[in-house]
């Protein structure tokens, strides 16, 4: 009866830490300095400055196509409307502050933006080989 009993409470413990090992929300500071972070502001640097081209190496194959799609969808110049939009926001250091929170869930995470008071930009994200990257829901 004694080792069924260590057998459950060991169970129990570890069933109790994995999740908390595979699953971990970032918020504040924490979230502004999360490789996570860091993927979501070069993402937007890059598309903003120099559009798909330059952002296709933080984005996930998934993304890619997510927004050619769009531009295809929108022509070009609703494309163009759609970056212009993202230049009138906040940049770079600016930006990283507006990040309040990351939720991390093994190799895929969410990001959240506060753009104003009424606005949230939610960003997916998956580790690949090459680090984190922009992606899409999954």
């Amino acid at each position: 009866m004694k080792p069924m009993i260590r057998l459950s409470v060991m169970l129990f413990a570890m069933a109790l830490l994995t999740p908390a090992a595979c699953a971990q929300t970032l918020t504040g500071v924490r979230a502004q300095k999360s490789p996570q972070a860091d993927a979501f502001l070069a993402y937007e640097k890059a598309l903003i400055a120099g559009g798909l081209d330059a952002a296709r190496p933080y984005m996930t194959a998934e993304k890619v196509d997510d927004l050619q799609g769009m531009a295809r969808t929108f022509g070009e110049a609703g494309f163009q409307e759609f970056l212009d939009r993202m230049r009138s926001g906040a940049q770079g250091e600016a930006r990283r502050r507006q990040i309040e929170k990351v939720e991390v869930n093994g190799d895929t995470a969410v990001l959240e933006a506060r753009d104003d008071p009424h606005s949230v930009t939610v960003q997916y994200l998956a580790r690949t080989r090459d680090g984190w990257k922009v992606g899409v829901r999954r």
